[in-house]
């Protein structure tokens, strides 16, 4: 079971802290833990890198206080990269030092280890790490969030939470005022037909086409669906699918009917459609250079 001492600054650490409460600005690095223990008579201050480093965290998340004394940062540890398995003993929090460049800035130690065991094995390990750190203006403090990194469970939280708080309804525009984006209205109860969301806001009725008649206009509307087999029909204003009928030429004696020409075949782009509903040659006189007039 993981005991951990309390967080403890490194001399560089202390250093590089006395130049943010002064007013200079640092940037938090990185997380690395270990399985080292200090030797007889060293100090944890002393450290300039965890005895025996095993993983580097990227940090996954920086909150600070209202007060702005404070900011807590969050990694995420788990066992999918660790080749083998080791005792969890060091802690180190590395930032970015003005004028020394990457430093160990703080480190903890536990004095009983919880045991890390090698990824491919039956125990899976995910873990978050917290470390609260106070200065004079934690506001000059920054972090290198890893947007790759793992989200905290607290993360997570604050994230649903902030995203719920600002989902607004819907506003809907008139003919004086923009609409809002957001959250839509919910329908009635027996509104799921042919319903849809009109710019004002509401669910609004899609009619059905209502066709025209000798004496009264039609309104626009849901046409009607086509059956199977009338893939060749074309809509009338009357609202019905009617078929294409072909032209009927006319005879002698019988009357044609309107409908689809005839295709005209390759070569007959002087002909010209006759009565009889055929695509007929032009009648030129023997020297072809005009029309034959018939009385």
């Amino acid at each position: 079971m993981s005991n951990w001492g309390k967080p403890v600054l490194t001399k560089q650490g202390l250093k590089l802290q006395a130049k943010v409460d002064a007013g200079n600005a640092m940037q938090l690095t990185k997380c690395r833990l270990g399985s080292g223990t200090i030797g007889s008579g060293q100090q944890l201050e002393d450290l300039t890198e965890l005895v025996a480093p095993v993983q580097t965290l990227p940090i996954a998340s920086v909150t600070y206080s209202d007060d702005s004394h404070a900011c807590i940062i969050s990694a995420v540890t788990d066992n999918s990269a660790v080749t083998t398995g080791y005792y969890l003993r060091e802690f180190g929090l590395y930032a970015k030092d003005p004028d020394d460049g990457e430093i160990l800035y703080a480190v903890a130690s536990d004095s009983e280890p919880d045991f890390i065991p090698a990824k491919g094995t039956s125990t899976v390990i995910s873990q978050e790490i917290g470390v609260a750190l106070t200065f004079a203006n934690a506001s000059n403090v920054t972090a290198a969030v890893n947007t790759s990194a793992t989200a905290t469970i607290s993360y997570v939280n604050t994230y649903v939470t902030n995203a719920v708080a600002d989902l607004k309804d819907m506003t809907g525009a008139t003919v004086s005022r923009d609409g809002v984006h957001g959250l839509v209205p919910a329908p009635g109860r027996g509104e799921t037909k042919n319903r849809f969301l009109q710019a004002d806001g509401t669910w609004a009725v899609v009619p059905d086409l209502t066709g025209a008649t000798s004496a009264k206009a039609g309104t626009g509307g849901l046409v009607p669906a086509p059956t199977a087999g009338s893939n060749t029909r074309y809509l009338r204003s009357d609202g019905t699918w009617a078929v294409i009928t072909t032209v009927k030429g006319a005879t002698t004696t019988v009357n044609g009917a309107g409908g689809l020409v005839p295709a005209p075949a390759a070569g007959s782009n002087i002909r010209y459609l006759c009565a009889d509903g055929t695509w007929k040659e032009v009648d030129l006189d023997s020297a072809k250079t005009k029309l034959v007039m018939y009385s």
